[in-house]
Order: structure tokens, then C-alpha cells, then sequence
């Protein structure tokens, strides 16, 4: 397994992606519905990455990995995302991202039972301090809907089981492959969700059809870089970066994403910085730092 070092790189590129993607998440708000657009983002993704595998002459997966790569894509890319979403409308994005992100925890619980990490001191601070940043990074506030809330934490629980099972079945697969059929079977998921909805469906098709009418470069460009970018391009990185390093650690450093994201949002889209904000992200840092900063043996 590689060190944690020689995986900054794409850990590094993969927070600017997905960082950068919350304010690219929020202007896309204005032109599509929601799911419609989580729907049209994977399955863009996933047609790209499928192309890129035929090219390579490895289009279709071995036999033996199928039924792991189609838990994975159904489970990491459909239901996280349905529920993250359904969640967002009761307890708000802060809040929502708080729990979601609280798979780090799950993660390193069960992969010091399934796949024999350690679960040291240093990743117990490490989560702390992450979960406590996030917290006051996203300003979160008492709810009165504690069913969302544990809905939240199963989709959390959902992102994880999905990780550990990555990384026990599939760590030694091709990499594009597996995520290109992955992004395909969760997108297949969101279209059949998405379609059973029809007033939804027929809401956002009018929409995008209204967006090729009048070649709206904004709204295109949202699409194209959810699809292309953040998710076939950025998945390829996780699940890299996931295949690499120990599944806690991983957990745990992705906890960064959060905190570009609002850094983005302060020098994108002009929003206020607080010293709520600085110590927030100063915390998740810290705590990503912990674990990652000399490796674990």
C-alpha cells in the first residue's frame, strides 16, 4: 500500500473538484431540479467513462466482480444521494452534510473488524476535531425533525459499507472500469427514481430543453463539469485514492472536501468569512493533519 504522501496529489486535486463543486452545486439550483440534475450528472458521467473503458478494449468487468460493483454504484451514487437530498429539504445542507460526513466514523469502526486497521488514538482525535470543525463550519442549528436526522446518518452509514466493500472486493480491479459500471448502475437507479416522479421528469426535460434552445453557456457548463468532472473524473480519483490508502484514513481526509467548498463559496460567490468559518476549517485540517500527517504504521 502506497504512503500517504504519495497520494497528496490526488487528494489535493480531488478537494478542489469537489470542493469547487459546491458553488457549482448551488448555481445549478437556478436552472435545474434537483434530482433531475443529480440523475443527468451520473449518467453523463458514467456514458464518458464507458466510452473511455471500450476505447481501452476493457469495456465489460470479470464475471466474479459484478454483483460488488453494481452494491457499490447502487448503494455510494443512488441512495446516498436520494436520501442526502430528501434530507437537505427538512434539516438543511449544513446539518445534512455534518451527518453525511459522519461515515469517517463508521468507516474506521468497521474496517478495524473487516479489513484489520487499527483504530488508533490518532484517528479517534482526527474524527473529533473534523466533526466538531464541520459542525461550526456549517453554522448547524437544533431541528425539530429527528427522523431526517437519522436518515442522514444511514446515509452516512451507506457511503461507508460502500467504501469498506471497495476496498475489500474490488481494490485490485481495474479502476475505470469498475467506476464507469458503478456510475452506471447508481445513475440507472436515479432514472428509475427519477422517472416514477413524472411531474419532476417533465419539469426538469422542459427545463434542459429550454437550456439547448437558448444555448445558455452557464447552465451547459454546470452540467458538463458535474458530469465530466465531478463526477467521472473525481470518482476515478476517490476510488484511487480509497485503493491506497487505509479505508479510515481516507475517510477521514475526505473530510476536507466541506471546507473548500465554503472557502469557494467565500471567493467565488463573494459570501461573508467569519472567524466561525476560519476556526472550522483550521480544525478539520488539524484533524486530517493528525492522521495523515506522519502515516500510521
Amino acid at each position: 500500500m502506497k504512503t500517504n504522501r504519495s497520494v497528496l496529489p490526488q487528494l489535493l486535486l480531488l478537494y478542489l473538484i469537489w470542493g469547487f463543486n459546491w458553488v457549482v452545486m448551488r448555481v445549478a439550483n437556478d436552472y435545474f431540479p434537483p434530482m433531475f440534475f443529480v440523475a443527468c450528472r451520473f449518467s453523463i458521467g458514467a456514458i464518458a467513462l464507458l466510452i473511455v473503458c471500450a476505447a481501452r478494449g476493457k469495456l465489460i468487468p470479470p464475471r466474479e466482480v459484478w454483483p460488488w460493483i453494481a452494491v457499490t454504484g447502487v448503494l455510494m451514487m443512488s441512495m446516498n444521494n436520494l436520501i442526502v437530498q430528501i434530507c437537505t429539504m427538512y434539516i438543511g445542507a449544513g446539518l445534512t452534510a455534518v451527518l453525511d460526513y459522519m461515515q469517517s466514523i463508521f468507516v474506521c469502526i468497521m474496517a478495524a473488524f473487516l479489513l484489520g486497521e487499527r483504530f488508533t488514538l490518532r484517528k479517534l482525535f482526527g474524527i473529533v476535531f473534523s466533526v466538531i470543525g464541520l459542525a461550526i463550519l456549517m453554522n448547524i442549528n437544533m431541528t425539530p425533525h429527528i427522523w431526517a436526522v437519522f436518515l442522514a446518518l444511514g446515509a452516512a452509514l451507506i457511503w461507508a459499507v460502500s467504501n469498506i466493500i471497495l476496498k475489500a472486493k474490488l481494490a485490485d480491479c481495474d479502476m475505470l472500469q469498475y467506476t464507469a459500471w458503478q456510475m452506471a448502475c447508481g445513475s440507472f437507479v436515479l432514472l428509475i427514481y427519477l422517472f416514477t416522479g413524472a411531474q419532476d421528469a417533465l419539469q426538469g426535460g422542459m427545463q434542459l430543453l429550454s437550456v439547448s434552445v437558448t444555448s445558455s453557456a452557464i447552465a451547459i457548463g454546470v452540467l458538463l463539469y458535474n458530469g465530466l468532472i465531478a463526477s467521472a473524473f473525481a470518482f476515478v480519483l476517490w476510488n484511487y485514492i480509497l485503493t491506497h490508502m487505509e479505508a479510515g484514513q481516507a475517510s477521514i481526509a475526505v473530510m476536507g472536501v466541506p471546507a473548500v467548498g465554503v472557502l469557494s463559496g467565500v471567493l467565488v460567490l463573494h459570501e461573508p468569512m467569519s472567524w466561525t468559518i476560519a476556526l472550522g476549517m483550521a480544525m478539520i485540517f488539524c484533524g486530517i493533519f493528525a492522521v495523515l500527517g506522519r502515516g500510521e504504521k
